[in-house]
């Protein structure tokens, strides 16, 4: 309990002392629209767009905003048709017991070309050579976009926390901290006509994964000032001996300071079955600060005892200056071991910078 009531005492203490956004779901919910408001990726994630970096981020999401001097200095656009982009993040975690590290989640570089009015081209240069490569052509009807290049498949929730069961755990039953599983290199259609948005894709392989596809469905709604939103979403990637796939429900509600988002997945490989589950709620305390509680599950093997995941966790989500955040969270994983799992219970304290533009 001594450790236990250190780690929560740190964790207070951070709180206390505080005076982020980035591919944050959250943000979809509670302006009721889609990805592409604040990023150029049609599905979300990564550049962001000009009205995002110039306005959105400092006149509505950070606790303070720029300056005149700031103002007139910050400007994505470099060159007429050209703006610049960066994800710089770094996570610190410490468990229960003295083992920890300090490891550097992002770093990504962005340069986005914009070639007429329909079309784009956007480069990602990240860490170790990773990143998402693709152009861009969108079309007036249905409010269509068509996209060529390397690219993450549209699938469910793309939370910006790698720790997310749903991110962790969808391509490998082990689970993977590399966003690279999912990077395939194809094509990619999508509409967004009113409330509804959909997009399916076609990749091939890797050298981290084979060919997959998959395709997403959301309706968004909103009811005076409640924002709902629900939708499901389809993946399958080959193997050498066989497919994994996955298909799954999510959906959010968004009403004052209260935001929540949930998704729900089904996993196949072989004959096995497998359950994930993973939801985060957020409630606003002021602007630019959000108190975060996350519920994770998974079960690798549904149809046998072979042990099952759970992970809960509470912090705050704080952006004090634009482009300047930062997430402290304490999580606890509660561990059922069994042939499939072989985790332990614990619990963890993790702070994450995060440098953005």
């Amino acid at each position: 309990m001594g450790r236990l009531a250190s780690a929560f005492a740190i964790l207070g203490l951070v709180l206390f002392m505080a005076p982020q956004a980035s591919a944050l779901p959250r943000y979809s919910a509670q302006y009721g629209q889609n990805c592409t408001l604040c990023h150029v990726n049609p599905t979300g994630g990564g550049m962001r767009t000009e009205y995002a970096a110039q306005y959105l981020v400092p006149e509505e999401i950070a606790a303070t905003g720029w300056s005149e001097q700031e103002a007139e200095y910050l400007n994505s656009r470099i060159a007429p048709g050209i703006t610049v982009g960066v994800d710089l993040r770094s996570l610190l975690y410490q468990q229960e017991g003295g083992s920890g590290s300090t490891i550097a989640m992002q770093g990504d570089l962005y340069l986005n070309l914009m070639l007429g009015g329909r079309f784009n081209a956007t480069v990602e240069q990240g860490l170790n050579g990773s990143g998402e490569i693709f152009g861009t052509a969108r079309f007036e009807m249905l409010d269509g976009y068509l996209k060529a290049g390397r690219f993450y498949p549209d699938y469910g929730w793309r939370f910006a926390d790698h720790q997310m069961f749903n991110r962790r755990y969808l391509a490998d039953g082990s689970g993977s901290d590399l966003p690279a599983a999912f990077l395939g290199q194809g094509f990619e259609l999508g509409i967004s006509p009113g409330g509804f948005s959909a997009s399916a894709s076609l990749l091939g392989g890797s050298r981290h994964n084979g060919d997959n596809y998959a395709a997403r469905a959301l309706y968004q709604k909103g009811l005076g000032d409640l924002n709902l939103g629900t939708g499901a979403s389809l993946w399958r990637r080959q193997l050498t001996t066989g497919h994994r796939r996955a298909a799954g429900i999510f959906g959010y509600a968004s009403l004052g300071p209260l935001t929540w988002l949930g998704e729900w997945d089904e996993t196949h490989e072989g004959d096995v079955l497998g359950n994930l589950m993973a939801h985060e709620l957020t409630c606003r305390v002021r602007r630019g600060y959000d108190l975060r509680a996350t519920y994770n599950f998974h079960d690798p093997d549904r149809a046998l005892e072979s042990g099952v995941r759970h992970r809960f966790g509470g912090g705050l989500s704080a952006m004090p200056r634009p482009y300047f955040g930062y997430t402290v969270m304490a999580n606890y994983w509660q561990v059922e071991e069994g042939s499939a799992v072989s985790d332990a219970d614990r619990l963890e304290g993790e702070v994450m910078i995060h440098f953005f533009y």
